[in-house]
């Protein structure tokens, strides 16, 4: 009986991973809103939540940007340092613009920790949205 007992158990058990595996690998934001998700997770469905009030704050930035295209694969946090130590953490998104592909834009988010989740009133852009050169470079988009 013990036996029995013990082979269901963990064909349960194997079965529960295996499923949790799988809806992970077909469908992997459904974490977002659980109690298994990662800072990234959370980071990410903030930025598709606001991605209107962003896009938005582009246009009032760069009137001749229309629309964007994140490509929300590219999201990066790293840490902000002046020399000597680690004074915050940016969190960084890249895109393209008016869907035009050769078209390249950054939206930057300053944070206190690289858990945190962003706010919109730290919202900025380092670089200026641009076309790519042939070369890997980028000019302006005015």
């Amino acid at each position: 009986m013990k036996k029995k007992a013990a082979m269901i158990g963990s064909a349960l058990l194997l079965l529960t991973v295996g499923g949790v595996t799988a809806l992970n690998v077909i469908n992997p934001n459904w974490r977002e809103n659980t109690i298994f998700a990662t800072a990234r997770d959370k980071q990410l469905a903030w930025l598709k939540e606001h991605e209107k009030e962003i896009v938005a704050w582009m246009h009032s930035a760069y009137p001749k940007v229309e629309s964007v295209q994140f490509d929300w694969n590219t999201l990066k946090v790293r840490p902000v340092s002046n020399g000597v130590s680690i004074i915050g953490y940016n969190l960084l998104v890249k895109g393209t613009f008016n869907d035009i592909p050769e078209t390249i834009i950054f939206v930057d988010f300053l944070m206190e920790t690289a858990d945190s989740i962003p706010k919109m009133s730290q919202i900025r852009m380092n670089q200026p949205p641009s076309i790519k050169k042939d070369d890997g470079g980028g000019y302006g988009f005015e």
